[in-house]
């Protein structure tokens, strides 16, 4: 009778907490819920039954006499723990989060925390969530490249853009799209820019390649007949102003595409560096001239973003997705997004989220006042025929 009971129940959670009454209360509050429930107070033997019974679910608590929670969190990635990680503590909501974060960031399957002492409805609350929801880390395949690879991408013009959406937060509406630089291989698989871009940069080759990209996006650019004239954005980085041809050679080229320079956002990375500020601010205040927009990406990341922010004429300030992909769980990354956002509204700057995965996160950011929004719940970055067809946002 036993096995047969067993075999009916299909979730089940491994506690870790060296309180061995608070332990078996947790395990009592999730029976009520169908789970098989059981604890450990010892770190290695917990993570002797992680790997050989492969629950569900696992709860570690951040404070234990034998070791801390991190190390734990650190093991469990190492295993390629597969269970919905929950992480329990009486600490501070900072640590619990900058916890949560680690676990995030180091690939487990993160389903929230829980601040002690927590009641059965929440714990339950927590249960009860969708684990694929909960991921935010996309892992990709990591490439060996050369700058002889790139070399010989460039001649066979293999850079291509693809486009993902950009929407108003208030009325859901498309406005425009990011351009990205994506490098396309024979076997259908595909480069990301994080593995080739800083290359071409250190090599010499970057000005060759985001010529490249931008004139594969100015000949495709999606939607040019859209009802009210869309916005298309397209990272810069410092380096290509060191070629005092590119403003010019980018008039040109919305010249030859009937492009308007205002459609046009220019997106540099805010924790770029040039080794010439007074250049980096002669050059970018040229293309305000001109009519281009500025936008400063990944805010909030760099030491020097404030200095940036107050040298350089940004129209609009993009928030780094670290702090968006964690707003449905995370008290300071609400608090660090709301003062983004109001500091963006205190300049007169667009204020864009990128990094929106669900619902929650693009509804909170409505309600921060955030202007505008991309991210894979909108739309992932698509290729030029994908995004053709794209519907929109229909089903959101």
């Amino acid at each position: 009778m036993a096995v047969v009971e067993k075999t009916r129940i299909s979730k089940s959670l491994l506690v870790l907490d060296d309180e061995k009454d608070v332990a078996a209360t947790i395990c009592m509050m999730a029976a009520t819920a169908a789970y098989a429930a059981d604890y450990i107070d010892d770190a290695d033997i917990f993570l002797e039954k992680v790997a050989s019974s492969a629950p569900t679910h696992v709860a570690v608590d951040l404070q234990l006499a034998d070791r801390d929670g991190i190390e734990v969190i650190r093991k469990l990635a190492e295993m390629d723990c597969k269970a919905a990680v929950i992480i329990m503590s009486g600490l501070g909501g900072r640590i619990i989060e900058s916890s949560a974060r680690a676990a995030t960031e180091n690939g487990l399957r993160l389903l929230g925390t829980l601040a002690k002492p927590f009641s059965r409805a929440q714990l339950l609350e927590l249960l009860a969530k969708d684990v694929h929801e909960t991921v935010s880390t996309r892992k990709f395949p990591t490439y060996s490249v050369s700058d002889e690879q790139i070399s010989d991408a460039l001649k066979a013009k293999a850079f291509v853009a693809h486009f993902q959406p950009k929407i108003s937060c208030l009325t859901g509406e498309l406005v425009g799209f990011e351009c990205l630089a994506r490098w396309p291989q024979k076997d259908g698989t595909m480069i990301p820019p994080d593995q080739f871009i800083g290359l071409a940069e250190q090599q010499g080759m970057i000005d060759a390649l985001t010529r490249q990209v931008y004139h594969y996006a100015f000949a495709n650019l999606p939607l040019r007949n859209h009802r009210s004239p869309l916005k298309y954005a397209l990272n810069l980085s410092p380096i290509n102003l060191k070629d005092t041809n590119f403003p010019h050679w980018l008039r040109n080229k919305c010249r030859e595409h009937s492009i308007k320079p205002s459609q046009i956002i220019l997106e540099l990375t805010e924790t770029a560096s040039m080794e010439n500020p007074l250049v980096l601010l002669e050059h970018l205040t040229q293309f305000c001239i001109h009519g281009f927009q500025l936008s400063i990406d990944d805010f909030g990341v760099g030491y020097s973003s404030l200095v940036q922010l107050a040298r350089l004429p940004f129209s609009e300030l993009k928030v780094d997705q670290m702090f968006v992909k964690t707003l449905a769980g995370s008290q300071e990354s609400r608090k660090i997004v709301a003062a983004v956002v109001g500091l963006g509204k205190s300049m007169d700057l667009n204020v864009v989220a990128e990094g929106v995965e669900n619902a929650s996160a693009l509804g909170l950011l409505r309600e921060l006042g955030c202007d505008e929004a991309q991210g894979y719940f909108i739309g992932k970055p698509m290729d030029v025929v994908t995004v053709g067809n794209w519907s929109g946002l229909s089903d959101k």
